[in-house]
């Protein structure tokens, strides 16, 4: 039986470090996972996909929040219905971390997640606006390309003239995607 932490920011410029010392500091763990990845869906959060395929009957995972499982409500009822299913107590910290796999528990989760799901919607729709004010006045750029990215654009120029290298291994090399370099060439 192992007992998870669990701690999730949504980007590299959070501290997930500062979430995992909280939970440290109420529970005792065998594990702590850290991910930095939109809560959005399941997709493309590798440190969690561990986390699911690694559970057994009788673990216990514990989170912040449930808006750290996911901030899409169907994700997360999926995830504490696998949790039940497997015989995973789902503990939430802030919920007084009681096991949310029951009904009870279940419902109450479902409610805070739709409130997670809300609060990222509602983001999205204030950002949205605050770009198409920012673009009115002609002060939004839009997302800008690094200059590290130019440059390894360059180095892969660099790599099919001089080495007469296939465009897909001069961008491995360079450490960027062909579609980047097809689009900043």
């Amino acid at each position: 039986m192992t007992t998870y932490i669990y701690a999730r920011t949504s980007t590299k410029h959070q501290n997930v470090k500062q979430q995992s010392a909280e939970l440290l500091k109420h529970y005792k763990a065998d594990v702590v996972l850290e991910e930095q990845e939109s809560g959005k869906d399941l997709v493309n959060r590798p440190v969690f996909s561990q986390l699911v395929d690694s559970l057994k009957s009788g673990d216990t995972v514990i989170v912040y929040d449930m808006s750290r499982v996911g901030r899409n409500t169907a994700d997360a009822v999926g995830f504490l219905d696998k949790c039940k299913d497997l015989g995973v107590s789902l503990k939430v910290h802030d919920l007084g971390c009681g096991d949310v796999t029951n009904g009870i528990g279940k419902m109450i989760a479902s409610i805070f997640t739709s409130v997670a799901e809300m609060q990222r919607e509602q983001i999205l729709e204030k950002q949205a606006i605050g770009i198409e004010r920012a673009q009115a006045e002609g002060k939004y750029k839009g997302k800008q390309v690094s200059p590290v990215t130019l440059k390894a654009v360059e180095e892969v120029k660099s790599l099919i003239e001089t080495n007469k290298l296939p465009v897909s291994k001069a961008c491995k090399l360079a450490g960027i995607s062909r579609d980047t370099y097809y689009r900043l060439k």
